[in-house]
């Protein structure tokens, strides 16, 4: 009697002839992974490494350009600062050019600055007629609000009298201009030279201190 023997699946046939992979391969492999578990940690720590560089450098520069903004004086083109002084009476200070100090926030540099003071306390046309200031260079203080003005200081009050100097003192807060250098002025009365001079009421009252030198007009 014949006995016929059941028909195994060849391909589990050869798997189970083919055995282990050989040796190589497998150290190979193992190598493969012992590297990879060190490579990749190291990839992942200077990803996060080169992140942290970036953003330090970020913030470092952004430091270093508010440093150089606030270091840098703010300017200003044609200015005009209006205000009052105690007594109510408006005053207007322009300037070419105006910049603050580097030294003092509290300091504005002008240049070529002008100053008018009106009497009245209007700054309309049915005001009387302004003083005007003129001159080369002035610095402002905003705390006292003194203006010292340098250079070809030129004036011409709100009688129509004109006076020049070498520097004056403006206080915003009075209207009272007063000056330590030699003065020569032009007024409805004649001609005029002094080592320096006081002015109150903004150009109503006049005061010329030292070595007073006058050319009245008989008319």
């Amino acid at each position: 009697m014949v006995e016929l023997a059941p028909v195994r699946d060849r391909p589990a046939a050869r798997a189970s002839h083919q055995g282990p992979p050989p040796r190589g391969k497998a150290r190979a492999h193992s190598r493969l992974v012992r590297v990879l578990r060190w490579l990749l940690p190291l990839v992942m720590a200077s990803v996060v490494l080169t992140l942290v560089a970036l953003v330090v450098a970020h913030a470092l520069r952004r430091q270093d350009a508010a440093q150089r903004d606030a270091a840098t004086p703010i300017e200003m083109i044609n200015p005009h600062f209006f205000g009052r002084d105690s007594q109510g009476r408006p005053y207007t200070l322009g300037a070419r050019q105006a910049a603050r100090d580097e030294q003092s926030f509290q300091r504005v540099l002008l240049s070529f600055p002008t100053v008018t003071l009106y009497a009245n306390g209007a700054a309309g046309a049915a005001a009387t007629r302004p003083s005007t200031i003129t001159a080369d260079t002035g610095v402002y203080h905003e705390d006292s609000r003194m203006l010292f003005l340098k250079g070809h200081v030129r004036a011409e009050d709100a009688k129509a009298s004109k006076f020049a100097a070498d520097e004056a003192v403006v206080n915003t807060r009075t209207g009272m201009v007063t000056s330590p250098s030699a003065l020569s002025s032009h007024t409805s009365m004649g001609d005029l030279q002094s080592t320096g001079f006081d002015v109150f009421d903004r150009g109503d009252r006049a005061v010329f201190k030292g070595g007073v030198h006058a050319r009245l007009n008989t008319r």
